[in-house]
């Protein structure tokens, strides 16, 4: 089942993936965050906080991995 991630303030909710009940939220002053598949509303705010850890991760082992290229390559050079 989908659900649409919304957050008023620091409040983070998670409602079924339903366009009429989201815009009642919507209106009501919640911003839309994501769309998630989970299969309760609980493991959708578990899954939307595993999809941004993850969207964190990979670009900083991106640069911790580049770092020792970036340091080798500006030493032979020097």
């Amino acid at each position: 089942m989908d659900f649409y991630i919304l957050k008023k303030q620091q409040e983070l909710i998670a409602i079924p993936a339903n366009e009429n009940n989201c815009k009642e939220y919507l209106d009501s002053g919640y911003f839309y965050i994501d769309k998630v598949a989970a299969c309760n509303e609980t493991n959708a705010l578990k899954a939307l906080q595993t999809k941004q850890t993850r969207t964190l991760k990979i670009p900083l082992l991106v640069a911790f991995l580049t770092l020792p290229v970036i340091f080798a390559a500006w030493y032979s050079l020097t």
